[in-house]
């Protein structure tokens, strides 16, 4: 995504969280900018800020596993993909997700089945 559509996006997302601040749906989103920025501290902040106020979206659950990710810490991620997957089994993005983490982890094994369970569900999609 560019950058300019990034900063419109944050700037949706921060006059929806002026508006409502309590919209965990917009504090994810944010986050997933972030993430688009490159701003990997301050997006898992905006996803713990999002899960307190709903521990029930996957979606901030995922943001914070992607984050973590992306700053190279592979095994912490795993529990928050797992999470994301508990409240919805179905996510295939989370699990494809995982299977990232697993590999880069060195859990070739784990991250061969996630991969395989990602792809059947998006054959069903």
């Amino acid at each position: 995504m560019e950058l300019g559509k990034i900063q419109d996006a944050l700037n949706y997302l921060e006059r929806a969280i002026e508006l409502d601040p309590k919209n965990a749906v917009a504090w994810a989103a944010k986050g997933v900018a972030m993430i688009n920025l490159g701003r990997y501290d301050e997006a898992i902040e905006l996803f713990d800020k999002a899960i307190k106020m709903d521990a029930e979206m996957p979606f901030a659950w995922e943001g914070k596993a992607i984050a973590l990710h992306k700053q190279g810490r592979h095994e912490a991620a795993v529990p928050f993909f797992e999470m994301a997957l508990n409240l919805n089994p179905q996510f295939a993005r989370a699990w494809s997700g995982l299977a990232e983490a697993f590999e880069a982890a060195g859990r070739v094994d784990d991250a061969k089945l996630c991969r395989e369970w990602a792809r059947s569900l998006s054959r069903r999609e």
